[in-house]
């Protein structure tokens, strides 16, 4: 395998890791913001507007959901002391 399809499998890998974790992120209720390198996928809850990150490699809908759900209980319970 010469380095232009070493580099071009890399680059299609990170695609593909990028849109399945968008999509994650979409589908659990998120706000997308992108991927902080190494492995990071950063989102927002839609109602607190706090930054979240979970690994690209453990990322799931579900995930997201439960995220921003302890998120949102925490941001809660801070607001009404």
């Amino acid at each position: 395998m010469t380095i232009e399809r070493i580099r071009e499998a890399n680059h299609l890998y990170e695609i593909e890791v990028r849109r399945a974790s968008k999509l994650a992120v979409e589908q659990g209720g998120g706000i997308w913001k992108g991927i902080q390198e190494p492995n990071l996928v950063l989102f927002n809850s839609p109602k607190t507007g706090t930054t979240l990150a979970l690994k690209t490699t453990e990322i799931t809908p579900e995930l997201v959901r439960s995220k921003i759900q302890r998120s949102d209980a925490q941001f809660a319970r801070y607001k009404s002391l």
